[in-house]
């Protein structure tokens, strides 16, 4: 290999590894479809939890979703199809009663089998803001068609918003990639 290949390709590597966007797959405008275990009312459904909405006032229009008070109280979104999943983040009621998630349970399926489990965590709010309230769980990559929040107890579930980000190539970095591999192809083919 010369220098020049050998350039080419670390060009290629970097392209390769700066070159991903992260994507939130629960999030309803990029498919996603929330469900959770009974609404609390006809303001608290599931895709209130996936709208990217992250205010947590319950109050305010499209805030949260909210469940019945119950014993194992879940939410969940199935995403369109199964991705990489580097983090989820959890964002909680702000208005009050934020306890009411505590102990809570964050799960990744794909299938019927759970790959990535978070259980009994007490919510620890590690993203905040105006009206923001989040805690992120970083899950390394697994790949997953759906995440779960669910309750350990007996409670209502409230939830202002839940995101699954899949590290995924952004097409102009791909296009780069690719004339790059076909500029390496066609010098090496000259030579």
């Amino acid at each position: 290999m010369n220098i020049r290949t050998g350039t080419t390709f670390a060009l290629l590597a970097t392209l390769a590894g700066s070159a991903l966007a992260q994507v939130n797959v629960a999030a309803a405008v990029n498919g996603g479809v929330a469900t959770q275990s009974s609404d609390w009312s006809a303001i608290a459904t599931a895709d209130r939890a996936n709208d990217g909405v992250r205010e947590g006032d319950y109050y305010q229009p499209t805030s949260i979703a909210h469940t019945n008070s119950e014993a194992g109280a879940w939410w969940e979104a199935d995403f369109a199809g199964a991705s990489a999943i580097d983090s989820v983040n959890v964002f909680n009621r702000t208005d009050g009663l934020s306890q009411r998630i505590n102990d809570f349970n964050v799960y990744l399926y794909l299938g019927d089998e759970i790959v990535y489990s978070a259980t009994d965590v007490t919510f620890d709010e590690e993203i905040t803001g105006a009206q923001l309230s989040g805690m992120t769980f970083a899950t390394g990559g697994v790949v997953a068609d759906r995440v779960r929040i669910q309750l350990s107890g007996f409670n209502y579930l409230q939830l202002a918003e839940v995101e699954a980000y899949s590290a995924v190539p952004e097409p102009a970095s791909m296009v780069a990639l690719g004339l790059g591999a076909l500029a390496l192809l066609r010098r090496r083919r000259s030579q």
